[in-house]
C-alpha cells in the first residue's frame, strides 16, 4: 500500500514521505522537504535504512542512529520531526 504524509517543523520547513508499506514493513521510502541534510547523498542512505523496518518500530532512534553513524547533519528538521511524518503516514493505514 501506498501511502503519504507531510510534517510542518516549527520555524516553518516541510518534511514529506511517501511510503510502500506491506504487512506492516516499510518496503519503500522517499524523505523530501525544504529541510537541509549534509552529505546530501546522507537521505539516501536513511531511505534504505529504514526499508524492511516494521511500521512499530522506534523509528525517532533509527534515524538519530543511521544519521549520526553516517555523521550527517540535519538542518531545519529533527530526527524527529521525520519519524512524526512516517508516523502520520502510518496512520493514515485503515487495518
Amino acid at each position: 500500500m501506498r501511502v503519504e504524509a507531510e510534517h510542518k517543523v516549527a520555524g516553518g520547513k516541510l518534511v514529506r514521505v511517501e511510503l510502500e508499506v506491506e504487512e506492516g514493513v516499510i518496503k519503500r521510502i522517499k524523505i523530501t522537504g525544504d529541510f537541509f541534510l549534509y552529505p546530501e547523498e546522507a537521505v539516501f542512505k536513511l531511505e534504505e535504512a529504514l526499508k524492511g523496518v516494521r511500521a512499530s518500530s522506534e523509528l525517532e532512534k533509527l534515524i538519530e542512529h543511521e544519521l549520526s553513524k553516517q555523521g550527517a547533519e540535519l538542518l531545519g528538521a529533527s530526527p524527529a520531526d521525520i519519524a512524526t511524518a512516517i508516523n502520520k503516514a502510518l496512520t493514515s493505514i485503515k487495518p
